[in-house]
């Protein structure tokens, strides 16, 4: 938990103490930590990356204000080489493990940023990508602060504020629209394979399809 507050709160050094009486033998932190990521959430992803192959070799990262000062967005997000990825979202430092408006608002700016790029360079195949196509090979890390946030149940492992989707869609699609025009090379690449991957899932959706019928 504390390791999650200094990603959290970007350059924020915490402090943890306890007796070390209270550390378990295979724990993975001592009696004495001292936590400060000054790249916030890129850090957390680049930890989280630790050992894996990815698709491209550095991470789109981004934060930005929203408007009228009503709070602010950050994300980390790259691509796994292989397997499943995954989304750790947060609003406010709390944990939402359902996601919620705030992943959608990522999820459409990225599948739309993806999208215009291949349309801009001529990749005509790019439109068939989809949200799964994107998001499932996806490593995110996403935080959102913003006032009155309204959450699903009394746990709060889902947000659903409707102005989130919206907020964090307009606050990071110039960030990466620029990322992405900024190196061709990886963008290309990235594209490709995400193009080979929604291939790939037409594929086996047409040879169900076909099961079907006969």
């Amino acid at each position: 938990l504390a390791r999650s507050k200094a990603y959290l709160f970007r350059g924020v050094e915490i402090r943890w103490s306890c007796d070390q009486s209270l550390v378990p033998a295979d724990a993975k932190f001592s009696a004495n930590e001292t936590f400060k990521f000054p790249n916030g959430l890129l850090d957390y992803l680049n930890g989280a990356m630790e050992g894996e192959s990815t698709l491209i070799p550095d991470a789109f990262y981004a934060q930005a204000n929203l408007p009228d000062g009503v709070g602010k967005v950050e994300c980390a997000v790259t691509w796994l080489a292989e397997g499943e990825g995954f989304c750790r979202s947060y609003c406010n430092t709390i944990p939402t493990p359902q996601g919620g408006t705030h992943e959608a608002g990522l999820r459409s700016m990225l599948v739309r940023g993806l999208k215009g790029y291949g349309e801009m360079i001529g990749l005509k195949k790019a439109s068939i990508i989809t949200a799964d196509d994107v998001l499932g090979g996806g490593a995110i890390m996403l935080s959102l602060f913003m006032r009155d946030p309204q959450f699903q149940g009394q746990t709060k492992d889902k947000l659903a504020s409707n102005d989130a989707t919206r907020m964090v869609d307009n606050a990071l699609k110039d960030y990466f629209d620029h990322w992405l025009t900024n190196d061709p090379a990886r963008s290309s690449a990235l594209l490709t394979a995400l193009i080979d991957k929604a291939e790939e899932r037409q594929r086996r959706k047409d040879e169900k399809d076909m099961i079907r019928k006969s």
